[in-house]
Protein backbone atom coordinates (compact mmCIF):
# COMPACT_ATOMS: atom_id res chain seq x y z
CA UNK A 1 0.00 0.00 0.00
CA UNK A 2 1.46 3.37 -1.08
CA UNK A 3 1.18 6.87 0.27
CA UNK A 4 -2.00 8.79 -0.45
CA UNK A 5 -1.90 12.17 -2.19
CA UNK A 6 -4.10 15.24 -1.65
CA UNK A 7 -3.41 18.23 -3.89
CA UNK A 8 -5.33 21.37 -2.88
CA UNK A 9 -5.46 24.16 -5.46
CA UNK A 10 -7.05 27.59 -5.25
CA UNK A 11 -7.64 30.07 -8.05
CA UNK A 12 -6.11 33.55 -8.34
CA UNK A 13 -4.48 33.71 -4.90
CA UNK A 14 -1.47 35.97 -4.33
CA UNK A 15 1.74 34.67 -2.80
CA UNK A 16 1.49 37.20 0.05
CA UNK A 17 -2.21 36.74 0.86
CA UNK A 18 -1.95 34.11 3.60
CA UNK A 19 -0.91 34.08 7.21
CA UNK A 20 2.11 31.84 6.77
CA UNK A 21 3.49 34.15 4.08
CA UNK A 22 3.29 37.12 6.42
CA UNK A 23 -0.07 38.80 5.83
CA UNK A 24 -1.10 40.33 9.18
CA UNK A 25 -4.85 40.30 8.43
CA UNK A 26 -5.21 36.79 6.99
CA UNK A 27 -6.62 34.11 9.29
CA UNK A 28 -5.55 30.80 7.76
CA UNK A 29 -4.59 28.53 10.69
CA UNK A 30 -4.91 25.23 8.81
CA UNK A 31 -2.65 26.33 5.98
CA UNK A 32 -0.29 27.95 8.48
CA UNK A 33 0.01 24.62 10.29
CA UNK A 34 0.70 22.73 7.04
CA UNK A 35 3.44 25.25 6.22
CA UNK A 36 4.98 24.95 9.69
CA UNK A 37 4.94 21.15 9.71
CA UNK A 38 5.82 20.66 6.04
CA UNK A 39 8.07 22.14 3.37
CA UNK A 40 7.47 25.78 2.49
CA UNK A 41 8.77 26.92 -0.90
CA UNK A 42 9.61 30.60 -0.71
CA UNK A 43 10.29 30.98 -4.43
CA UNK A 44 7.62 28.97 -6.22
CA UNK A 45 6.37 30.14 -9.63
CA UNK A 46 3.75 29.05 -12.12
CA UNK A 47 4.66 28.38 -15.75
CA UNK A 48 1.92 30.67 -17.04
CA UNK A 49 -0.15 33.32 -15.18
CA UNK A 50 -3.46 32.16 -16.71
CA UNK A 51 -5.80 29.39 -15.54
CA UNK A 52 -5.79 26.93 -18.42
CA UNK A 53 -2.06 26.88 -19.23
CA UNK A 54 -1.08 26.84 -15.55
CA UNK A 55 -3.40 23.96 -14.69
CA UNK A 56 -2.30 22.07 -17.79
CA UNK A 57 1.33 22.43 -16.68
CA UNK A 58 0.37 20.95 -13.31
CA UNK A 59 -1.37 18.04 -15.01
CA UNK A 60 1.36 17.23 -17.53
CA UNK A 61 4.57 18.42 -15.87
CA UNK A 62 5.33 20.30 -19.10
CA UNK A 63 5.85 23.91 -20.13
CA UNK A 64 3.05 25.58 -22.13
CA UNK A 65 5.24 25.67 -25.25
CA UNK A 66 5.61 21.89 -24.99
CA UNK A 67 2.02 20.83 -24.24
CA UNK A 68 0.32 23.48 -26.38
CA UNK A 69 -2.07 25.29 -24.02
CA UNK A 70 -0.41 28.71 -24.25
CA UNK A 71 -3.41 30.88 -23.32
CA UNK A 72 -6.94 30.60 -21.99
CA UNK A 73 -9.19 29.40 -24.79
CA UNK A 74 -6.66 26.86 -26.08
CA UNK A 75 -7.48 23.39 -24.76
CA UNK A 76 -4.90 20.89 -23.65
CA UNK A 77 -5.17 18.25 -26.35
CA UNK A 78 -7.06 15.19 -25.16
CA UNK A 79 -4.25 12.75 -25.95
CA UNK A 80 -1.82 14.68 -23.71
CA UNK A 81 -0.08 12.43 -21.18
CA UNK A 82 -0.96 13.27 -17.57
CA UNK A 83 0.20 12.36 -14.09
CA UNK A 84 -3.34 11.10 -13.44
CA UNK A 85 -2.89 8.45 -16.12
CA UNK A 86 0.45 7.48 -14.62
CA UNK A 87 -1.02 7.10 -11.13
CA UNK A 88 -4.03 5.22 -12.47
CA UNK A 89 -1.67 2.73 -14.11
CA UNK A 90 0.09 2.32 -10.75
CA UNK A 91 -3.20 1.24 -9.18
CA UNK A 92 -4.28 4.54 -7.68
CA UNK A 93 -7.86 5.72 -7.61
CA UNK A 94 -7.82 9.23 -9.01
CA UNK A 95 -10.33 12.07 -8.65
CA UNK A 96 -10.55 15.72 -9.65
CA UNK A 97 -13.07 17.57 -7.51
CA UNK A 98 -13.75 21.23 -8.24
CA UNK A 99 -12.43 23.44 -11.00
CA UNK A 100 -10.67 21.63 -13.82
CA UNK A 101 -10.41 24.13 -16.69
CA UNK A 102 -8.12 22.28 -19.05
CA UNK A 103 -10.37 23.38 -21.91
CA UNK A 104 -12.43 26.53 -22.50
CA UNK A 105 -15.67 26.76 -20.56
CA UNK A 106 -16.99 28.83 -23.46
CA UNK A 107 -16.42 25.99 -25.92
CA UNK A 108 -19.29 23.85 -27.13
CA UNK A 109 -16.73 21.03 -27.42
CA UNK A 110 -15.69 21.06 -23.76
CA UNK A 111 -15.81 17.61 -22.17
CA UNK A 112 -15.84 19.20 -18.71
CA UNK A 113 -18.95 21.15 -19.67
CA UNK A 114 -20.60 18.07 -21.16
CA UNK A 115 -19.96 16.02 -18.03
CA UNK A 116 -21.42 18.75 -15.85
CA UNK A 117 -24.56 19.44 -17.86
CA UNK A 118 -25.32 15.71 -18.24
CA UNK A 119 -24.55 14.84 -14.60
CA UNK A 120 -21.86 12.35 -15.57
CA UNK A 121 -18.74 12.02 -13.46
CA UNK A 122 -15.79 11.07 -15.62
CA UNK A 123 -13.49 9.70 -16.70
CA UNK A 124 -11.51 12.85 -17.49
CA UNK A 125 -7.84 13.05 -18.49
CA UNK A 126 -6.76 10.11 -16.35
CA UNK A 127 -9.09 10.85 -13.45
CA UNK A 128 -11.56 8.07 -12.72
CA UNK A 129 -13.95 10.54 -11.14
CA UNK A 130 -14.65 14.22 -11.85
CA UNK A 131 -17.20 16.58 -10.36
CA UNK A 132 -16.83 20.22 -11.32
CA UNK A 133 -17.46 23.57 -9.69
CA UNK A 134 -16.65 27.11 -10.77
CA UNK A 135 -16.53 30.64 -9.41
CA UNK A 136 -19.42 31.91 -11.51
CA UNK A 137 -22.68 30.46 -12.81
CA UNK A 138 -22.10 30.44 -16.53
CA UNK A 139 -23.75 27.16 -17.67
CA UNK A 140 -20.29 25.76 -18.24
CA UNK A 141 -19.61 26.04 -14.49
CA UNK A 142 -20.07 22.31 -14.18
CA UNK A 143 -21.92 20.04 -11.81
CA UNK A 144 -22.22 22.70 -9.11
CA UNK A 145 -24.10 25.11 -11.36
CA UNK A 146 -26.48 22.40 -12.51
CA UNK A 147 -27.03 21.23 -8.91
CA UNK A 148 -27.79 24.76 -7.73
CA UNK A 149 -30.22 25.34 -10.59
CA UNK A 150 -32.01 22.08 -9.89
CA UNK A 151 -32.20 22.12 -6.09
CA UNK A 152 -31.66 25.70 -4.89
CA UNK A 153 -32.66 28.05 -7.73
CA UNK A 154 -33.70 30.74 -5.24
CA UNK A 155 -30.02 31.52 -4.65
CA UNK A 156 -28.99 31.93 -8.26
CA UNK A 157 -29.66 35.66 -8.37
CA UNK A 158 -27.39 36.25 -5.40
CA UNK A 159 -24.39 35.40 -7.53
CA UNK A 160 -22.61 37.70 -9.95
CA UNK A 161 -24.35 35.52 -12.48
CA UNK A 162 -22.77 36.11 -15.88
CA UNK A 163 -19.05 36.76 -15.73
CA UNK A 164 -18.97 36.51 -19.52
CA UNK A 165 -21.18 38.10 -22.16
CA UNK A 166 -21.53 35.44 -24.88
CA UNK A 167 -21.24 36.35 -28.58
CA UNK A 168 -24.44 37.60 -30.18
CA UNK A 169 -23.51 36.73 -33.76
CA UNK A 170 -20.92 34.69 -35.69
CA UNK A 171 -17.42 36.16 -35.70
CA UNK A 172 -17.77 37.87 -32.33
CA UNK A 173 -16.04 36.73 -29.16
CA UNK A 174 -17.08 36.64 -25.54
CA UNK A 175 -16.50 39.77 -23.47
CA UNK A 176 -16.10 40.33 -19.75
CA UNK A 177 -19.28 41.45 -18.01
CA UNK A 178 -18.25 44.32 -15.74
CA UNK A 179 -20.76 45.42 -13.11
CA UNK A 180 -20.29 47.26 -9.81
CA UNK A 181 -21.61 46.50 -6.35
CA UNK A 182 -20.93 46.40 -2.66
CA UNK A 183 -20.71 49.38 -0.35
CA UNK A 184 -18.10 51.19 -2.45
CA UNK A 185 -19.56 50.42 -5.88
CA UNK A 186 -16.51 48.30 -6.74
CA UNK A 187 -16.16 46.32 -9.96
CA UNK A 188 -16.83 42.57 -9.77
CA UNK A 189 -18.30 42.87 -6.26
CA UNK A 190 -21.71 41.37 -5.49
CA UNK A 191 -23.59 40.75 -2.28
CA UNK A 192 -24.55 37.06 -2.23
CA UNK A 193 -27.31 35.80 0.05
CA UNK A 194 -26.52 32.10 -0.44
CA UNK A 195 -26.10 30.11 2.80
CA UNK A 196 -22.49 29.30 3.46
CA UNK A 197 -23.04 25.53 3.32
CA UNK A 198 -24.35 25.85 -0.25
CA UNK A 199 -21.53 28.09 -1.46
CA UNK A 200 -19.08 26.43 -3.82
CA UNK A 201 -16.16 26.39 -1.36
CA UNK A 202 -17.89 24.15 1.18
CA UNK A 203 -19.77 22.27 -1.56
CA UNK A 204 -16.50 21.29 -3.24
CA UNK A 205 -14.81 20.24 0.03
CA UNK A 206 -17.90 18.27 1.06
CA UNK A 207 -17.83 16.40 -2.25
CA UNK A 208 -14.18 15.54 -1.71
CA UNK A 209 -15.16 13.98 1.61
CA UNK A 210 -18.08 12.21 -0.01
CA UNK A 211 -15.75 10.77 -2.65
CA UNK A 212 -13.25 9.61 -0.03
CA UNK A 213 -16.09 7.86 1.76
CA UNK A 214 -16.26 5.55 -1.28
CA UNK A 215 -12.59 4.56 -0.98
CA UNK A 216 -11.61 1.46 0.97
CA UNK A 217 -8.90 1.72 3.61
CA UNK A 218 -6.47 -0.48 1.68
CA UNK A 219 -6.80 1.48 -1.59
CA UNK A 220 -4.28 4.08 -2.75
CA UNK A 221 -5.78 7.35 -3.93
CA UNK A 222 -4.92 10.74 -5.36
CA UNK A 223 -7.44 13.59 -5.04
CA UNK A 224 -7.00 16.98 -6.70
CA UNK A 225 -9.24 19.27 -4.63
CA UNK A 226 -9.60 22.41 -6.75
CA UNK A 227 -11.38 25.27 -4.97
CA UNK A 228 -12.68 28.07 -7.24
CA UNK A 229 -12.03 31.05 -4.91
CA UNK A 230 -10.69 33.71 -4.34
CA UNK A 231 -11.01 34.32 -8.10
CA UNK A 232 -13.35 37.13 -9.11
CA UNK A 233 -16.24 37.82 -8.95
CA UNK A 234 -15.88 38.81 -5.31
CA UNK A 235 -19.13 37.43 -3.90
CA UNK A 236 -18.61 35.18 -0.86
CA UNK A 237 -21.72 34.58 1.26
CA UNK A 238 -22.94 37.86 2.76
CA UNK A 239 -23.50 36.06 6.06
CA UNK A 240 -19.69 36.01 6.42
CA UNK A 241 -19.14 39.74 5.86
CA UNK A 242 -18.60 40.30 9.57
CA UNK A 243 -15.26 38.51 9.35
CA UNK A 244 -13.40 41.43 7.74
CA UNK A 245 -14.63 45.03 7.54
CA UNK A 246 -13.07 46.81 4.61
CA UNK A 247 -13.04 50.08 6.57
CA UNK A 248 -10.57 48.52 9.00
CA UNK A 249 -8.03 47.74 6.28
CA UNK A 250 -5.09 50.00 5.53
CA UNK A 251 -4.80 51.27 1.98
CA UNK A 252 -2.94 48.79 -0.22
CA UNK A 253 0.68 50.02 -0.54
CA UNK A 254 0.88 48.83 -4.12
CA UNK A 255 -2.14 50.93 -5.11
CA UNK A 256 -0.17 54.09 -4.56
CA UNK A 257 -1.20 57.46 -3.21
CA UNK A 258 -2.22 59.14 -6.45
CA UNK A 259 -2.93 58.67 -10.13
CA UNK A 260 0.35 60.43 -10.86
CA UNK A 261 2.30 57.92 -8.78
CA UNK A 262 0.62 54.97 -10.50
CA UNK A 263 1.32 56.44 -13.92
CA UNK A 264 4.94 56.93 -12.93
CA UNK A 265 5.29 53.28 -12.00
CA UNK A 266 3.59 52.12 -15.20
CA UNK A 267 5.50 54.41 -17.53
CA UNK A 268 8.69 52.78 -16.25
CA UNK A 269 7.53 49.54 -17.88
CA UNK A 270 6.81 48.62 -21.53
CA UNK A 271 3.93 50.55 -23.06
CA UNK A 272 1.11 47.98 -22.66
CA UNK A 273 1.17 48.41 -18.86
CA UNK A 274 -0.11 51.97 -19.05
CA UNK A 275 -2.72 50.97 -21.63
CA UNK A 276 -3.93 48.25 -19.26
CA UNK A 277 -4.52 50.96 -16.64
CA UNK A 278 -6.10 53.57 -18.90
CA UNK A 279 -8.01 51.14 -21.12
CA UNK A 280 -7.11 53.10 -24.24
CA UNK A 281 -6.17 49.91 -26.07
CA UNK A 282 -7.40 46.32 -25.85
CA UNK A 283 -4.18 44.61 -24.81
CA UNK A 284 -5.57 41.23 -23.69
CA UNK A 285 -8.85 39.54 -22.89
CA UNK A 286 -8.05 39.51 -19.17
CA UNK A 287 -7.36 43.25 -19.26
CA UNK A 288 -10.98 43.80 -20.42
CA UNK A 289 -11.77 45.49 -23.71
CA UNK A 290 -12.71 49.16 -23.40
CA UNK A 291 -12.39 49.29 -19.62
CA UNK A 292 -10.37 51.88 -17.71
CA UNK A 293 -9.13 51.06 -14.21
CA UNK A 294 -7.89 54.63 -14.03
CA UNK A 295 -11.52 55.78 -14.03
CA UNK A 296 -13.12 52.87 -12.20
CA UNK A 297 -10.92 51.87 -9.26
CA UNK A 298 -10.47 53.80 -6.02
CA UNK A 299 -8.54 53.04 -2.86
CA UNK A 300 -11.81 52.22 -1.08
CA UNK A 301 -12.79 49.89 -3.93
CA UNK A 302 -9.51 48.04 -3.47
CA UNK A 303 -10.00 47.81 0.29
CA UNK A 304 -13.50 46.34 -0.16
CA UNK A 305 -12.27 43.88 -2.78
CA UNK A 306 -9.41 42.80 -0.54
CA UNK A 307 -11.84 42.33 2.36
CA UNK A 308 -13.89 39.99 0.16
CA UNK A 309 -10.71 38.11 -0.72
CA UNK A 310 -9.72 37.77 2.94
CA UNK A 311 -13.17 36.34 3.67
CA UNK A 312 -12.95 33.92 0.76
CA UNK A 313 -9.53 32.75 1.95
CA UNK A 314 -10.82 32.19 5.49
CA UNK A 315 -13.62 30.02 4.12
CA UNK A 316 -11.09 28.13 2.03
CA UNK A 317 -8.91 27.51 5.07
CA UNK A 318 -11.87 26.25 7.10
CA UNK A 319 -12.94 23.94 4.26
CA UNK A 320 -9.40 22.57 4.11
CA UNK A 321 -9.54 22.02 7.87
CA UNK A 322 -12.71 20.02 7.43
CA UNK A 323 -11.02 17.72 4.89
CA UNK A 324 -7.94 17.32 7.10
CA UNK A 325 -10.16 16.40 10.05
CA UNK A 326 -11.83 13.75 7.89
CA UNK A 327 -8.43 12.27 6.97
CA UNK A 328 -7.46 12.21 10.63
CA UNK A 329 -10.71 10.48 11.61
CA UNK A 330 -10.18 7.86 8.88
CA UNK A 331 -6.68 7.19 10.16
CA UNK A 332 -5.19 8.34 6.84
CA UNK A 333 -3.57 11.65 7.78
CA UNK A 334 -0.15 10.22 8.68
CA UNK A 335 0.07 8.38 5.35
CA UNK A 336 -1.10 11.28 3.15
CA UNK A 337 1.15 13.71 1.29
CA UNK A 338 -0.60 17.07 1.17
CA UNK A 339 0.20 19.78 -1.37
CA UNK A 340 -1.18 23.30 -1.57
CA UNK A 341 -0.79 25.91 -4.32
CA UNK A 342 -2.85 28.37 -6.37
CA UNK A 343 -2.74 28.28 -10.16
CA UNK A 344 -1.75 31.95 -10.33
CA UNK A 345 -1.84 35.21 -8.42
CA UNK A 346 -3.54 38.54 -9.12
CA UNK A 347 -2.99 42.29 -9.13
CA UNK A 348 -5.59 42.95 -6.37
CA UNK A 349 -5.23 46.71 -6.77
CA UNK A 350 -1.46 47.01 -7.21
CA UNK A 351 -0.57 49.70 -9.78
CA UNK A 352 -4.33 50.44 -9.83
CA UNK A 353 -5.08 47.13 -11.58
CA UNK A 354 -7.15 44.02 -10.88
CA UNK A 355 -7.22 40.41 -12.06
CA UNK A 356 -4.47 39.12 -14.35
CA UNK A 357 -3.15 40.11 -17.74
CA UNK A 358 0.07 40.49 -19.73
CA UNK A 359 2.15 40.32 -16.57
CA UNK A 360 4.98 38.03 -15.46
CA UNK A 361 5.89 39.90 -12.27
CA UNK A 362 5.56 38.35 -8.82
CA UNK A 363 1.98 39.64 -8.53
CA UNK A 364 0.62 36.99 -10.87
CA UNK A 365 3.41 34.42 -10.97
CA UNK A 366 4.89 33.90 -7.51
CA UNK A 367 2.91 31.37 -5.46
CA UNK A 368 2.53 30.15 -1.87
CA UNK A 369 3.46 26.47 -2.31
CA UNK A 370 3.46 23.88 0.48
CA UNK A 371 4.26 20.19 0.54
CA UNK A 372 3.57 18.38 3.78
CA UNK A 373 4.99 14.88 3.29
CA UNK A 374 3.22 11.98 4.92
CA UNK A 375 4.40 11.56 8.50
CA UNK A 376 5.30 7.96 7.69
CA UNK A 377 7.86 9.25 5.15
CA UNK A 378 9.96 10.80 7.97
CA UNK A 379 10.75 13.99 6.05
CA UNK A 380 11.54 16.92 8.38
CA UNK A 381 9.96 20.35 8.06
CA UNK A 382 11.97 22.84 6.01
CA UNK A 383 11.97 26.09 4.10
CA UNK A 384 13.35 25.97 0.57
CA UNK A 385 14.46 29.22 -1.05
CA UNK A 386 15.67 27.65 -4.30
CA UNK A 387 13.34 28.25 -7.26
CA UNK A 388 10.67 25.63 -8.01
CA UNK A 389 7.59 25.52 -10.21
CA UNK A 390 4.14 24.01 -10.55
CA UNK A 391 5.71 21.97 -13.33
CA UNK A 392 7.45 20.00 -10.56
CA UNK A 393 4.24 18.71 -8.99
CA UNK A 394 3.52 15.97 -11.55
CA UNK A 395 6.92 14.26 -11.20
CA UNK A 396 6.65 14.55 -7.41
CA UNK A 397 3.29 12.76 -7.46
CA UNK A 398 4.76 9.98 -9.62
CA UNK A 399 7.72 9.57 -7.27
CA UNK A 400 5.48 9.39 -4.18
CA UNK A 401 3.33 6.75 -5.89
CA UNK A 402 6.39 4.59 -6.43
CA UNK A 403 6.62 5.08 -10.17
CA UNK A 404 9.34 6.38 -12.46
CA UNK A 405 9.22 9.99 -13.59
CA UNK A 406 8.25 9.77 -17.28
CA UNK A 407 10.74 11.18 -19.78
CA UNK A 408 8.11 13.49 -21.24
CA UNK A 409 7.80 15.42 -17.96
CA UNK A 410 9.97 18.55 -17.99
CA UNK A 411 9.83 19.23 -14.25
CA UNK A 412 11.66 17.26 -11.58
CA UNK A 413 10.54 16.07 -8.15
CA UNK A 414 10.34 18.87 -5.60
CA UNK A 415 13.34 19.08 -3.27
CA UNK A 416 12.61 18.39 0.39
CA UNK A 417 15.45 20.62 1.62
CA UNK A 418 17.92 23.30 0.52
CA UNK A 419 20.61 20.63 0.29
CA UNK A 420 18.48 18.53 -2.05
CA UNK A 421 17.68 21.60 -4.15
CA UNK A 422 21.40 22.30 -4.46
CA UNK A 423 22.05 18.70 -5.47
CA UNK A 424 19.38 19.02 -8.17
CA UNK A 425 21.11 22.12 -9.53
CA UNK A 426 18.08 24.34 -9.08
CA UNK A 427 19.02 27.85 -10.16
CA UNK A 428 16.15 28.99 -12.40
CA UNK A 429 12.40 28.68 -12.90
CA UNK A 430 10.61 29.88 -16.05
CA UNK A 431 7.22 31.38 -16.88
CA UNK A 432 5.66 32.15 -20.27
CA UNK A 433 2.90 34.42 -21.57
CA UNK A 434 1.48 35.06 -25.02
CA UNK A 435 -1.59 37.01 -26.11
CA UNK A 436 -2.86 38.54 -29.33
CA UNK A 437 -5.62 41.10 -29.85
CA UNK A 438 -6.28 43.60 -32.66
CA UNK A 439 -4.45 46.22 -30.57
CA UNK A 440 -1.55 44.26 -29.11
CA UNK A 441 0.61 41.21 -29.70
CA UNK A 442 2.59 40.33 -26.58
CA UNK A 443 4.99 37.40 -26.13
CA UNK A 444 7.01 37.27 -22.91
CA UNK A 445 9.25 34.73 -21.22
CA UNK A 446 10.46 35.19 -17.66
CA UNK A 447 13.03 33.68 -15.35
CA UNK A 448 13.61 33.92 -11.63
CA UNK A 449 17.20 33.44 -10.47
CA UNK A 450 19.50 34.87 -7.80
CA UNK A 451 16.88 37.20 -6.38
CA UNK A 452 15.97 38.74 -9.77
CA UNK A 453 12.91 38.52 -11.98
CA UNK A 454 13.79 39.04 -15.64
CA UNK A 455 11.04 39.32 -18.27
CA UNK A 456 12.18 39.06 -21.87
CA UNK A 457 9.90 40.38 -24.62
CA UNK A 458 9.91 38.56 -27.95
CA UNK A 459 9.63 40.27 -31.31
CA UNK A 460 5.96 40.65 -32.31
CA UNK A 461 3.58 43.02 -34.07
CA UNK A 462 3.75 45.16 -30.90
CA UNK A 463 7.32 44.88 -29.62
CA UNK A 464 10.71 44.86 -31.31
CA UNK A 465 12.15 42.18 -29.03
CA UNK A 466 14.56 44.52 -27.24
CA UNK A 467 12.14 45.50 -24.47
CA UNK A 468 11.85 43.90 -21.07
CA UNK A 469 11.57 44.14 -17.32
CA UNK A 470 14.11 43.41 -14.60
CA UNK A 471 13.35 43.56 -10.88
CA UNK A 472 15.45 42.82 -7.83
CA UNK A 473 12.49 41.15 -6.17
CA UNK A 474 14.23 40.40 -2.88
CA UNK A 475 14.37 44.17 -2.30
CA UNK A 476 11.42 45.22 -4.47
CA UNK A 477 8.61 42.64 -3.96
CA UNK A 478 6.01 44.89 -5.61
CA UNK A 479 8.18 45.18 -8.73
CA UNK A 480 8.00 48.96 -8.80
CA UNK A 481 11.49 49.73 -10.13
CA UNK A 482 12.30 48.39 -13.59
CA UNK A 483 16.08 47.93 -13.86
CA UNK A 484 16.06 46.83 -17.51
CA UNK A 485 17.97 49.92 -18.72
CA UNK A 486 19.98 50.47 -15.54
CA UNK A 487 23.71 50.43 -16.46
CA UNK A 488 24.65 48.70 -13.21
CA UNK A 489 22.46 45.68 -14.03
CA UNK A 490 23.37 44.95 -17.64
CA UNK A 491 25.56 41.98 -16.71
CA UNK A 492 22.89 40.11 -14.73
CA UNK A 493 20.33 41.05 -17.40
CA UNK A 494 22.45 39.48 -20.13
CA UNK A 495 22.97 36.31 -18.10
CA UNK A 496 19.24 35.92 -17.47
CA UNK A 497 18.32 36.62 -21.10
CA UNK A 498 20.83 33.99 -22.18
CA UNK A 499 19.26 31.50 -19.75
CA UNK A 500 15.79 32.09 -21.21
CA UNK A 501 16.98 31.70 -24.79
CA UNK A 502 19.32 28.74 -24.29
CA UNK A 503 17.15 26.72 -21.92
CA UNK A 504 13.44 27.55 -22.20
CA UNK A 505 13.24 28.68 -25.84
CA UNK A 506 15.38 25.79 -27.09
CA UNK A 507 12.51 23.41 -26.35
CA UNK A 508 10.18 22.35 -29.20
CA UNK A 509 7.15 24.56 -29.70
CA UNK A 510 3.58 23.23 -29.97
CA UNK A 511 1.36 26.18 -30.86
CA UNK A 512 -2.27 25.34 -31.78
CA UNK A 513 -4.67 28.09 -32.78
CA UNK A 514 -7.45 29.06 -30.37
CA UNK A 515 -10.98 27.89 -31.00
CA UNK A 516 -12.94 30.81 -32.52
CA UNK A 517 -15.04 32.56 -29.87
CA UNK A 518 -13.80 30.41 -26.99
CA UNK A 519 -11.72 32.77 -24.88
CA UNK A 520 -11.93 31.36 -21.38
Amino acid sequence: MGRKILFIMTDMMRWDALGYMGDPVARTPNLDRLAKEGILYQRAYNQNPLCMPSRSSCLTGQYPRSMGSWNNGIALYHEAPTFANELHDLGYRTALIGKGHFEPYSSKHSLETALGTSFRFGPLRGFDYYIGSGHDLVPMGGHYTQWLKRYHPQYLEGYYYDLLNPPTKPGEHSTMNVIKGGETDAVFVKENDIPRELYHTDWTADHAIRYLDSVDDEEDWMVWLSLPDPHHPYDPPSSESHRVNWRDLDPAPGFGESDEQRLGWLEDKPWHWKQWYTGEKFISFEAIEGFSYQENLTSDNVREIRAKIYISNELIDEAIGKVLKYLEDRGWLDDTDIFFAPDHGAMDGDYGLLLIGPDLTDHCCRLPLIWKPAKSANVPAAEVTAPVGLIDLAPTFCQIAGGEVPEWMEGQPLPASEQEAQAQGRETVYTQYESHTPDASIIMNAVYADGYRCIVYERSMTYEGTEGELYKVEDDPLCLVNLWDDPAHQGIKKDLIDAVRSDLLSRPLLHPLPEPGALI
